[in-house]
């Protein structure tokens, strides 16, 4: 193994790959929220108080703590992004959703990465976005499978 481009087998690669789109996505989310005075973290939690849920479903989706979404959406509730609301069938929990000038910051941070992702989409072309879309959503079935 080449201690300077590590492991060489196709699966390192990969994740290597995987890694850095990652990085260079949340650079952009932070350039392309970051002028609305939210961070990519913010917009991440935004997106998802879209559809009301609570904090712990947010973070299992995410893959995150629940500590560090419950900072964030505590951050967002006290800037008057989202609320809380009691839970329809847990007294225990709460739901976040979105209000009103959160949705307004939102529909703004979609419009400004729409603008952003028509760049890459015409260096990359829209058949490999998909294709690329497709290939990612197989490897998440097949490590979300038990037997992997």
């Amino acid at each position: 193994m080449d201690e300077q481009a590590g492991p060489g087998d196709a699966w390192s690669q990969f994740v290597q790959a995987v890694f850095e789109v990652n990085s260079r996505i949340n650079q952009a989310g932070e350039g392309i929220a970051g002028p609305l005075g939210q961070s990519s973290a913010r917009w991440h939690v935004l997106g998802r108080a879209f559809r009301p849920q609570t904090v712990a479903a947010m973070a299992a989706d995410m893959g995150h703590a629940r500590q560090s979404v419950q900072r964030i959406t505590d951050a967002l509730e006290r800037d008057g992004l989202i609320a809380y609301r009691p839970h329809p069938t847990d007294r225990r929990t709460q739901l976040v959703e979105l209000t009103a000038p959160g949705r307004a910051v939102l529909e703004e941070i979609y419009q400004r990465q729409l603008a952003w992702s028509a760049g890459v989409t015409e260096q990359l072309g829209e058949s490999t976005l998909r294709t690329l879309a497709m290939s990612l959503r197989d490897v998440s079935r097949t490590l979300s499978d038990p037997r992997s």
